[in-house]
This record gives structure tokens, sequence and C-alpha cells, in this order.
């Protein structure tokens, strides 16, 4: 890759460096959702560790690994995030190492593939955690660019349209994966939904590079770094941050069976590759609809709004599976658990990015994910725990539960920072 070009003039026109750095976020938002939705953890992965094991401990350890990426490294790179000027040059190098992690992934299936099913499930499993250990890592210096280049009013317009583009896409995608699966089966057809993944997320990410971001001065917003008294401060300062981690927390117990409805489809209803690719084409045009209805609401009622849906949702995606009394009812439970997934994926961090100022963001955005890290890494080993042990009616009722609890909390303790005119003390809120 050849070296990065420097920030541009930032006397250019505002309104112009707006529209060009809206775009190249919505292509890299659309091409990394695509790139999901070709190895989706909800549908693809599991029935690609369903020819490796029949345990759904393992299905439920690819969404703790997931989480576990996302949410843990952050917090040991955001203080040297927040000193960095400008922050695109790492997010895209970060970005590189996600790619080969993806395109190791698919030449795993290829050798060994059907030969070694245990090397190919270990090696699966290693590349699986270096791919999202580097979204982890990545998370604040993203969110960071996205804070110093997109306003606030444009960022649910931005996740909703990539977020649609990457569904409406991601239909065309998935039936093709679903081909690949249906020709080449195990493990040639994962191979190809793997190396498609790679081959989108690397060309949609290189508009990142080209980005029009303001430099700011060298290790003048440098964070206390991961301390757990610079943690505790943070959260005396600014207890809307603490409630929205309690109820991310509680959504947690509901979101830990989300990777577990395709097992739950291929154990109860004998539901074949075809089945499971049908529903990932289900998935991805429920993304679509989410990202743009989250978007919206985001955008003209705030963050907490679409958080609210979002745990409706998750209540019935699970509660929906709870009492499915045949295959025609997946769908459904597909659809809801799209959106239940998209709108707390989109707006929990944009509510983060919402209460503190732009030289905060990497650390505010750090903080939460951190907090997260015991029930988005643990909820999801604990359901394969409950099926394994009682079955999926033991996993499904505590889920409904859970998503009961966030909403209770989301709508009695969690306030929308955008109608405050106020904000805490230490915390320079971006709506003034």
């Amino acid at each position: 890759m050849p070296p990065l070009p420097p920030p541009l003039d930032p006397a250019a026109p505002k309104s112009r460096d707006i529209r060009w750095n809206f775009l190249a976020a919505v292509a890299d938002a659309a091409g990394w959702g695509i790139g999901m939705g070709l190895v989706s953890e909800t549908t693809i992965l599991p029935l690609f560790l369903s020819h490796l094991t029949d345990n759904p401990a393992a299905v439920g350890l690819v969404r703790a690994t997931m989480y576990f990426g996302w949410l843990v490294p952050g917090i040991l790179v955001s203080h040297w995030v927040d000193r960095l000027p400008v922050v695109r040059y790492s997010v895209v190098w970060i970005a590189v190492i996600e790619r080969v992690a993806m395109l190791l992934m698919g030449l795993l299936c290829l050798w060994p593939g059907r030969s070694n099913p245990t090397v190919l499930l270990w090696g699966f499993f290693a590349c699986w955690l270096v791919l999202n250990a580097a979204m982890g890592a990545n998370t604040p210096g993203y969110f960071k660019l996205i804070a110093k280049t997109i306003p606030p009013e444009l960022r649910g317009r931005l996740y909703g349209v990539g977020g649609a583009l990457s569904g409406v896409v991601g239909m065309g995608a998935a039936w093709a994966g679903g081909h690949s699966l249906r020709v080449w089966g195990f493990p040639g057809g994962f191979a190809a939904c793997f190396f498609a993944a790679c081959v989108v997320q690397t060309l949609t990410v290189i508009p990142l590079a080209f980005m029009r971001e303001p430099r700011g001065e060298p290790g003048a917003a440098a964070s206390a770094g991961p301390s757990a008294r610079a943690i505790g401060e943070l959260l005396r300062t600014d207890r809307r941050l603490a409630w929205l981690a309690a109820a991310a927390a509680a959504f947690a117990v509901n979101q830990m069976i989300g990777g577990l409805y395709s097992t739950f489809a291929i154990q109860r209803f004998g539901a074949d590759d075809g089945d499971i690719a049908f529903l990932n084409t289900v998935a991805n045009g429920a993304r679509a609809v989410a990202f743009l209805l989250v978007g919206w609401m985001s955008d003209r009622w705030g963050n907490r709004c679409a958080l609210i849906l979002g745990a409706c949702a998750g209540v019935g995606a699970a509660g929906t599976a709870l009492v499915a009394p045949g295959e025609t009812w997946l769908p459904a439970v597909f659809a809801l658990s799209e959106l239940a997934t998209q709108a707390w994926g989109v707006c929990t961090l944009n509510y983060v990015l919402d209460l503190c100022s732009t030289a905060r963001s990497a650390t505010y955005t750090a903080v939460f994910m951190l907090l997260s890290v015991p029930f988005r890494v643990g909820m999801p080993l604990v359901a394969g725990s409950l099926v394994r042990a009682v079955g999926f009616q033991g996993a499904f009722v505590p889920a409904v539960v859970g998503g009961l609890a966030a909403l209770a909390l989301l709508l009695l303790r969690v306030v929308e920072p955008r109608a405050q005119s106020r904000p805490p003390k230490g915390c320079d809120s971006p709506f003034g």
C-alpha cells in the first residue's frame, strides 16, 4: 500500500469537506457490513462450525471471542489515540490486519480443510481472535475520526445509509454465498465467502485514507490511561455513561443467544445449508431496513429512542423463538434479532460520542467498551452451557428477561444527552 497522503488544507470549504468525509465513511460502513454479512456470526459461522463440531459451546465461543476482541484492546490504546493529531493513518493500517486475518481464514478452509477438522477449528478461532482484536484496537481511533469529521446530526444518517447499502447489496452477496455453499459445500463454499468478504472490505476501507481530517495538537488531549482510578473518576463525573453501561449489560443477556438461532434452526427444525443461506438473506434484508430506521430515529429523536426500539426487537426475537411451532417463524426471529443487533451496535457508541467533546471521544469509547466486556464476552458462553444443560428454552427465557430489564433501564434511567442544555461538570457536550 502506498504512503497515505497528508491531511488536506483545513481552509477548504467546510460543507465540501463534510460531503467528502460522509461519502468516504459510508463506503467503509457499507463494505464492512457486506463483508461481515458474508461471514455472519449469526448464520454462516454457526453453520461452518456445525461441520467441525456438534458442541453448541463452540458457537457461543464465536460471539464471546468477537466481543472480547472488540472490547478489550480499545482501553489499552485509547490514551495513545487521544494523543494523535491525526488518526486516519492508524485506522487504515490496523484495518489491514483485519483483512489479512480474513484471508487466512479462507486459506485454512482449503488447507487443511476437511482432512483435519481439529486443526481447521483451532486455526479458525486463532484468526477470528486476531481479526476482532484488530477491530477492537481500531475502534477508539475510528470513532475519534468520525467525531472529528462527521457532525453529530449526520452520524445516524451515516450508519443508516451505509447499513442500508450493506443490507441491500448484502442480500445479493448472501445469495451468491448461499449458491457457493450449495455448489462447493464444505469447505470450498465457506472459503469463497471468506475470500469475498476480504476483497469487499479491503476495497471499501481505502476511502478512509483520504478523509479530510482536521489536525489536532499532539498530546493536547492525552487521557489518563486505562487505570481503574481514571475509569472510576469518569463514571462519577458522568453518570449517564454508567447507566448506559448498565443497560448494555442487561441487554447482553438478551443478545447472548443471537449466535444460537442458526443452531436452533438446525437442531430443532432440521435446517440445512440452503435454509441457513436463505435466513442469511433475510437477515441482510432486515439489516438494510434496520439501519435506515435506527439512523433516521437517532438523528430525529436521539440515540436513546433507537435503543428502546432495539430492546423491544430483542425481546420479540427471543420470545418468538421461545414459542415458535415451526420453521416458518424463523425469518421473523432473524429479522427481529438483526434489528436489535444493529440498533445497539450503532446507537450505543453514537450515544457515547454525544456525551463528550471530540478530544475525549477515544477515552469515553474505550471505557464504555471495557465496562461491557464481562457481559458481552461471558454471556454467549453461558448461553452455550445453558443450551447443552437444559435445551434452547432454558436460554430463551432469560434472554427475554434481559431484554425487558434493558428496556426498563432505558425508560427510567438513561437520558437523552441531546435534550440536556447543561452537561455534567467535566464533560463538554458537542451540542452545547
